[in-house]
């Protein structure tokens, strides 16, 4: 996964990415990352995950940093969710009508 472009929305920084799902544990990894780096740079502000506009995933800043901050932020987001597939695969369930088959009855 990576980000896009980032655009500054009232109070809020999104960071917007070429992803269109994140599965629970890669959102909860991010967030503990970032909760950490937000300590690290006396923000006290947290993030959360949305929707943009043309269906991916935006990851919220619940602030507006300073732009040397903002800077900061984004160089280590991008590293902390660049190993994170962009479009998580598909998984097809296929349902076999006739049912599972036994030794007696193949030939």
């Amino acid at each position: 996964m990576k980000i896009l472009r980032t655009q500054r929305v009232w109070i809020h920084t999104h960071f917007i990415t070429d992803c269109t799902f994140l599965p629970d544990h890669q959102a909860r990894a991010v967030r503990r990352k970032m909760e950490a780096l937000l300590d690290r740079l006396g923000i006290v502000f947290g993030i959360h995950f949305a929707s943009s506009d043309d269906g991916g995933l935006s990851i919220v800043l619940e602030c507006v940093p300073l732009p040397e901050t903002l800077e900061t932020i984004e160089v280590q987001l991008a590293d902390f969710i660049k190993d994170i597939p962009a479009r998580p695969r598909k998984t097809e369930v296929r349902i076999d009508a006739e049912g599972p088959k036994s030794a007696a009855g193949r030939r």
